[in-house]
């Protein structure tokens, strides 16, 4: 079933954000789905603004669309709104491509970033009217399956998904769509069972599971799935043709993964632990990738995406060739938070440039042994030393994560978070007076397939007595902005994230009972999880209580290629306080890994040191040794600190005329302006920017594009620092531009030029009412409004100065009015309405649908023309 003509008849305008839903941004794909032979639809179960900027949605995209037969969309969990709108108007969830319903794709495919989406994987299911439980769905429903960080644990959501994919997925998934295509047609249980053939896929339903005193837990003797690994990261592909949204993303770049994999050996991270061996991409193949992808997409930044980017084995030349890049692009480069040494320091101050907001740092704990415990040693002298040395160097203020409820914490190593802030506060404003502390505190939530899997978690008035005692510390200490992570949420999170397919029961009745976007404050109904907790009978003291480290898990049957064995030794090594440094810096801890992947474990391990010794290591990196007064860096790969260059000044101003159809009607005028300004980017116009701290290109349009509003004819001015021939960028501009906007003419006009606002004279409009309108009252009703004397609408009165003043005002706009008539042509009625600038003033079409009694929703409105000076 496709839902365009009734999402664009009215309903995808009457949302708070249409652009999550469109579809048809810059290198989306479209196929006709009569010329392949699988679609699947691509979900991210949470909103658009964050899942569009996943990396492995758009690894897993690009990778199934080079298919000629398989068509790959996407679906994003409805924001509040649009599902009101689903399901009061019964139309089903659609991909964003070509608004079919997911119930008609083969396999629906969903990454599980938290345990905080599940919620919105059901929801997501029963808007395509499947059945939740794949018991009871019939042959014609799509597959269900699900990978992503979370998928670790898998039982929680077994009773909802037909398979998981274990580990990396850039193979894998095409040998899951070479499977989905060869068994297209026979019963889901013959597809199910070939699919349970290929390496790193787990069928739940075909699992031997056992029940172990009330719990389900997979069989001792069963099957072990091992987790798939992509070998060489230069090889594996990376989707330089990034989508560029219209929409503004939480985050909104190009995230490029430099390395994957982590040997920190962070006790409580389950990424870290899942993730080996450490893999990299070399410099050459990062700028390679780095310059096709701002060349493709226009976007201003790229983030090098790692657990620990400053462990790559060559990070400074790294660092230099991609902050080099990024400036000869008018781009910037960032990185995931630091390492707290002095090196790290260094590495932010070469990408910095002349805005230097936070550095962001995650010292997770505030004593010796915690940090002992946690296996994450960093002395108190570095963190506020660090704080220091940003300062000098020009931050203005310095960001630090903590934990609360750790293994075997106390109230003293909650105090210490405090202590440490206040320390490092002080520090920093002994060199600049204005400098601040933003501590963010998280409640430590256990993870299959860590150290601390066994581990208890504290309860959720346990967490707030924590929160609280810091909250008392930082009350009135100026400088220091505390923030911390809901409570609620988190113990959500542990219910889920360590339970058998119990849970699963929890989860339909919290969905049932109408909880959605449980990782979102705002949304997150704390009362309907406590009643599924009721109604279920879910055991919460089972679910967060320690583990004896000789029970049965429910993840035993997966295998990550590191022994339940060594994560017992590690947490017997944790109370100790027994710290192990990076193997990659020391010496090898037999995790397993190196076991399995022999080769590729060792020569990670090799080049790394091979890289430190030639450019990047110095004795004590990564250990804990006192901090020096500079790093001793070896000279071979020197950083270059960043800088900009003067603007130039703007020697061009080109004037195009532009246009805005179909889906891009619905973008704010924010979107658009972000677009064509991306779109001039991947057209390489030499832009003017503006001067000062926030610089942003000249670039200005003649009107603000009002939602709803499709354009035949807008104006745009842009100022270039090198001459061009007017055709030429247009040209180019015309290549690069996204689905629905148009460039019709460029003309060079004098670059002193009357700014285009107030240029502007007039518009002229036509607009096509809805079929169900009554065309003789229309007639009448557009007779009697241009005989009338005056034509009255309402308008918001302007706040001036710092008082502000709610309310609307009556205004006059017949003498706005140039034109209005009703036109007939070949079948179609329309209204002409124009109207001119009078006494600075021009009348709406808004107000025209109002006066002319059309609703905004359904009616058509198509700018033809926009006048500059004098009309025409």
């Amino acid at each position: 079933m496709n839902v365009r003509e009734r999402l664009e008849s009215g309903l995808l305008g009457s949302v708070e954000k249409p652009s999550r839903y469109l579809g048809s941004e810059l290198n989306a794909v479209h196929k006709s789905s009569e010329d392949v032979d699988l679609r699947v639809a691509l979900i991210f179960p949470d909103l658009y603004d964050l899942g569009l900027g996943n990396l492995g949605v758009h690894i897993l995209y690009s990778v199934l669309n080079q298919l000629d037969w398989c068509w790959a969309e996407r679906a994003y969990a409805p924001a509040p709104d649009m599902e009101k709108v689903l399901r009061d108007n019964q139309i089903p969830i659609f991909a964003n491509e070509s608004k079919d319903s997911l119930g008609d794709f083969d396999a629906l495919g969903f990454t599980l970033q938290t345990e905080l989406t599940f919620t919105n994987i059901l929801n997501m299911i029963d808007l395509a009217g499947m059945k939740l439980r794949t018991v009871n769905r019939d042959e014609s429903a799509p597959l269900t399956f699900a990978g992503g960080p979370s998928v670790f644990n898998p039982e929680p959501l077994s009773p909802f998904m037909d398979f998981f994919v274990i580990g990396d997925g850039e193979d894998v998934v095409i040998e899951i769509a070479k499977v989905l295509r060869q068994t297209k047609g026979q019963s889901r249980t013959l597809r199910l069972e070939a699919l349970a053939e290929v390496a790193g896929v787990y069928v739940p339903s075909l699992y031997p599971m056992e029940d172990v005193d009330g719990r389900i837990l997979p069989a001792i003797d069963g099957p072990k799935i091992r987790r798939r690994v992509v070998r060489d990261l230069n090889k594996a592909h990376f989707p330089v043709d990034y989508i560029v949204p219209f929409t503004q993303q939480v985050h909104d770049r190009v995230g490029l993964e430099v390395l994957r994999g982590c040997t920190q050996g962070c006790r409580f991270c389950q990424a870290g632990m899942t993730t080996r061996p450490v893999r990299e991409r070399t410099p050459e193949s990062v700028t390679k990738i780095m310059s096709e992808s701002l060349d493709r997409t226009g976007y201003e930044e790229v983030s090098l995406v790692s657990l620990s980017t400053c462990d790559h084995s060559k990070v400074k030349g790294l660092i230099n060739e991609t902050a080099t890049l990024a400036a000869e692009r008018r781009a910037s480069v960032s990185l995931p938070s630091l390492r707290l040494d002095s090196f790290s320091v260094e590495l932010a101050d070469k990408i910095a440039g002349i805005r230097r907001g936070g550095l962001t740092f995650a010292p997770e704990t505030a004593t010796p042994r915690m940090r002992g415990v946690i296996n994450k040693w960093i002395p108190d002298e570095t963190l506020i030393e660090m704080t220091s040395r940003a300062m000098k160097r020009g931050w203005k203020h310095v960001k630090m994560y903590f934990m609360i409820g750790l293994p075997t914490e106390r109230d003293e190593d909650v105090e210490a978070i405090a202590d440490l802030t206040l320390k490092a506060l002080a520090s920093a404003r002994s060199v600049r007076r204005d400098a601040r502390i933003h501590t963010g505190v998280s409640t430590f939530v256990p993870k299959p397939f860590t150290p601390f899997q066994w581990a208890e978690q504290i309860d959720i008035d346990e967490t707030w007595r924590r929160q609280r005692m810091l909250k008392e510390r930082f009350y009135d200490q100026k400088g220091v902005k505390f923030g911390r992570h809901s409570g609620q949420s988190t113990f959500i999170e542990g219910l889920i994230s360590r339970s058998d397919r119990r849970a699963g029961d929890l989860i339909e009745a919290a969905f049932l009972g109408g909880a959605r976007l449980d990782a979102w404050d705002e949304y997150l109904n704390f009362r309907v999880w406590m009643e599924a907790v009721e109604s279920t009978g879910f055991d919460t003291k089972d679910a967060l209580r320690e583990r004896d480290l000789e029970e049965r898990l429910p993840w035993d049957h997966i295998d990550i290629m590191t022994p339940k064995s060594w994560f017992q030794e590690d947490w017997k090594r944790a109370t100790e306080l027994k710290h192990a440094p990076d193997c990659r810096q020391s010496k090898c801890h037999k995790c397993g890994v190196i076991d399995i992947e022999r080769e590729l474990c060792a020569t990670m391990l090799r080049d790394s040191i091979a890289g430190a010794k030639s450019e990047d290591r110095w004795e004590g990196r990564g250990n804990p040794l006192p901090l020096p007064e500079e790093s001793p860096v070896e000279e071979a790969v020197k950083l270059t600190p960043a800088g900009r260059e003067q603007e130039k000044p703007p020697v061009q101003r080109i004037r195009f005329r532009i246009t805005r159809l179909g889906e891009a009607r619905f973008l704010s005028h924010l979107e658009i302006m972000n677009s064509w300004i991306r779109s001039l980017r991947r057209a390489s116009a030499p832009l003017a920017w503006s001067q000062g701290f926030h610089q942003h290109p000249k670039v200005t349009f003649a009107t603000a594009a009002p939602v709803g509003e499709s354009s035949l004819w807008d104006v745009m001015d842009i100022l270039l620092t090198e001459a061009v021939e007017p055709s030429d960028i247009l040209s180019r501009l015309q290549a690069h531009l996204p689905m629905g906007f148009g460039v019709i003419s460029a003309e060079e006009v004098p670059i002193k030029s009357t700014s285009l606002m107030a240029s502007v004279s007039g518009f002229k409009y036509r607009i096509v009412p809805p079929a169900e309108t009554d065309l003789a009252q229309l007639k009448q009703r557009v007779s009697d409004v241009m005989a009338a004397e005056e034509i009255l609408v309402q308008r918001k009165l302007k706040s001036k100065g710092r008082r502000r003043r709610t309310g609307y005002r009556d205004v006059d706009i017949k003498s706005m009015v140039a034109e209005l008539a009703v036109v007939e042509d070949s079948g179609v009625t329309e209204v002409i309405f124009e109207t001119r600038r009078h006494e600075d003033k021009l009348a709406k079409w808004r107000e025209m649908l109002g006066v002319l009694g059309l609703p905004e929703s359904t009616s058509k409105v198509i700018k033809t023309h926009t006048y500059l000076g004098e009309l025409q």
